[in-house]
């Protein structure tokens, strides 16, 4: 629970959590100045290490604080602090119209924290958010509680409602922070500003992981084919437009579903994907991806460069910008001039909703946390990976430069303006090569690509089986 701490007895993280911007930091200094501290920062036990809270405490440094409220929680190692980062910023700074109504009872002329029974909560209403709630549940049954909720003078939750929601469902009893009557409207509008933007450059970006988001194509279910696993980029645009005779390549082909079946119906089709796992295990298949190195290496020192390249999404699983421009780039290298190059991906507006979803049941359901590049770091079997998200402007962007004017995009399969924000699950995008790069440029993307890293601090050496091909080209 809430202990207050010396406040130079607190070690921040060697990273950043989270950015502000000078108006932020001014915002933070008024609130604190004006309110007070109702929501406590949270440390590690161990080594009183800042897990949330860095930029309130180095506020009330300045202000001449000497000690800080704080939740103190044990045994939160260094990667679960991320994922913990995430949802108790979420839990502070949520104000939203989507959240439920939480009534407490607090005796009159209550000011400040006051720990409320469960039986005086109160659900009026059940608001959205409940994919956060689940979020929330998860993290305080293995921490502990982490956070308290704001109410006014009546004892109305104003602050952290959904949190006080979890807490409530949990049958616990709910630390609150009760405000002197009329500071209601201010507290709302200092925490209903923008305090920054989640940062992950301190993750350490193992690529090989990133084949966690790699999407399950043309499964069955009980004998009936999934229609949610089939491609709307093969469907709609790379099927009805490729026949027998052209040569096409899939890249970053994830478990080859498409390029395994079309070959089997006489198509001539490549498929590459540098972190195909071999069937029913997670182990990257080395032998295969070696064999499907050496089948495109071989049809362009036959045939030449691709007629059509398919990069089904690829772009939403990259784990920097660089890697992104070093995809695209691959793209347009490995295509002729004037072919065609197909690539989809997740709308940023789509996943933006997807947070929000109000059914908990659906396992799409989760909180999300981008950063100031669209990018969010999810956690899985113990490692990190990310998802990278697009708005309509970084689409027509990335395709012009890297690729060709000559575009169309897509949702579902039906052409849509590209004035548009894109708001379906996914986008497809249709593009002539125009081959824009110059030719060192594409080299040194294929260099990147063909060379990833591998586990056991290995890499690909595939540039050097790539590289002397492309350069007779």
């Amino acid at each position: 629970m809430m202990e207050y701490i010396d406040i130079e007895s607190l070690n921040p993280a060697e990273y950043n959590p989270r950015l502000l911007t000078p108006e932020a930091q001014e915002n933070l200094k008024k609130s604190i100045t004006e309110l007070g501290i109702i929501k406590p920062i949270i440390i590690r036990r161990s080594d009183k290490r800042i897990m949330a809270g860095h930029q309130r405490t180095k506020t009330m440094k300045l202000l001449g604080y000497t000690h800080v409220p704080a939740f103190v929680l044990d045994g939160v190692n260094s990667t679960d602090e991320v994922r913990f980062n995430q949802l108790h910023n979420y839990a502070e700074c949520e104000v939203s119209e989507v959240q439920p109504d939480i009534r407490v009872s607090v005796p009159e002329g209550t000011e400040g924290f006051f720990m409320v029974p469960n039986k005086d909560i109160a659900v009026i209403t059940k608001g959205g958010n409940n994919s956060r709630v689940v979020d929330l549940t998860k993290m305080i049954l293995r921490y502990g509680q982490f956070a308290n909720a704001v109410c006014n003078h009546e004892g109305k939750v104003i602050i952290s409602t959904v949190y006080a929601k979890a807490v409530k469902l949990m049958g616990m009893d709910l630390l609150v922070y009760v405000l002197p009557g009329g500071k209601e409207e201010l507290a709302l509008s200092y925490f209903s500003k923008e305090y920054g933007v989640f940062e992950y450059s301190h993750l350490e970006r193992k690529t090989y992981i990133q084949s966690f988001a790699q999407k399950a194509r043309l499964r069955e279910k009980n004998g009936v084919p999934s229609s949610r696993s089939h491609s709307t980029l093969y469907e709609r645009l790379v099927l009805p437009f490729i026949t027998k005779d052209m040569h096409v390549l899939d890249f970053g082909a994830g478990q080859k579903d498409y390029a395994t079946r079309l070959k089997k119906d006489g198509y001539l089709i490549d498929a590459i994907e540098f972190f195909h796992r071999k069937d029913g295990a997670d182990v990257i298949d080395e032998k295969e991806i070696r064999q499907d190195c050496a089948d495109v290496c071989r049809t362009l020192s036959e045939y030449g460069l691709y007629d059509v390249v398919v990069c089904d999404s690829v772009l939403n699983s990259v784990n920097s910008l660089d890697d992104e421009r070093n995809v695209l780039l691959s793209l347009s290298a490995l295509c002729k001039p004037g072919g065609m190059i197909f690539w989809s991906g997740i709308p940023l507006l789509f996943a933006q909703k997807a947070s929000e979803r109000k059914e908990t049941h659906d396992y799409r359901s989760k909180a999300l946390f981008l950063d100031a590049d669209n990018f969010t770091a999810n956690f899985r079997f113990g490692e990190w990976y990310f998802q990278h998200y697009h708005s309509t402007a970084d689409v027509c962007r990335l395709t012009e430069e890297l690729i060709g004017s000559d575009f169309r995009i897509y949702e579902k399969g039906i052409e849509v303006d590209k004035s548009r924000e894109l708001r379906g699950s996914s986008f497809q995008v249709s593009v002539m090569n125009e081959r824009r790069a110059e030719h060192d440029v594409y080299a040194e993307a294929l260099r990147y690509e063909f060379n990833l890293p591998l586990p056991n601090n290995r890499r690909w050496d595939l540039d050097k089986e790539i590289l002397p091909v492309f350069e007779k080209l």
